[in-house]
C-alpha cells in the first residue's frame, strides 16, 4: 500500500476504475502467496538460513529478466521470448492492463499478450501443480525424519542427534 501511496504522489493514476484496481491488487496478493511458497520450498531444500539468504540475488536476476523494468520490445529476440514467458511479466502486464495503464505491444508471447488470464495462468500453476506439493512433500520428509535429508549425514559437534538436539 505504500507504493500505491508514493505512486499517487508521483502522479500515478489509476484509470481502470475501482473494481479494475481491487483486481489488480487481487492478483499481486495471489502472486505473493505463490512467492511465499516458492520461498518455503527453497527455504526447505537449502536447509540453512545463510543459504537461504544467498538466494535473494536469484530472486533479483528472475525480477530483471521480465518487462517490470524495461518494455521487451526493446529486448533482443532470444532474451525478449525469456522475460515474456517469465511468470513476473505476466503479472505486472496484468498489473497495468487493470489500471489503465500500458498495454501489451502487438505480437508479444501469449502470457503477455492476455496478461490477466496469463497472471492467474501461471500462478495456479505454480501454486497448485507446483510448488504447494513440493513444499508439503518436503516438509513432510523432514518432519517424519527430524532432519533435512540433505545434511542427514553431517555430524555436529556437541549435537546427539537421538535427542532431536
Amino acid at each position: 500500500m505504500p507504493l500505491v501511496l508514493v505512486g499517487l504522489a508521483v502522479g500515478w493514476r489509476i484509470r481502470g476504475g475501482a473494481a479494475s484496481a481491487l483486481g489488480a491488487l487481487g492478483l499481486l496478493l495471489l502472486f505473493r502467496l505463490v512467492a511465499g511458497w516458492i520461498g518455503q520450498y527453497l527455504g526447505l531444500l537449502v536447509g540453512s538460513e545463510e543459504a537461504a539468504g544467498q538466494l535473494s540475488s536469484v530472486v533479483f536476476a528472475v525480477t530483471l529478466i521480465s518487462n517490470t523494468y524495461v518494455p521487451t520490445g526493446s529486448m533482443p529476440g532470444w532474451l525478449r521470448a525469456v522475460a515474456e514467458w517469465n511468470p513476473i511479466s505476466a503479472v505486472v502486464a496484468a498489473c497495468r492492463d487493470l489500471t489503465g495503464n500500458v498495454l501489451a505491444r502487438p505480437g508479444a508471447a501469449r502470457p503477455v499478450a492476455h496478461p490477466v488470464a496469463g497472471a492467474l495462468i501461471w500462478s495456479l500453476v505454480l501454486l497448485v501443480v507446483v510448488f504447494a506439493p513440493l513444499t508439503v512433500r518436503r516438509y513432510a520428509r523432514r518432519s517424519l525424519t527430524g532432519t533435512n535429508e540433505d545434511h542427514a549425514g553431517d555430524a555436529r559437534p556437541g549435537r546427539d542427534r537421538d535427542m532431536g538436539g
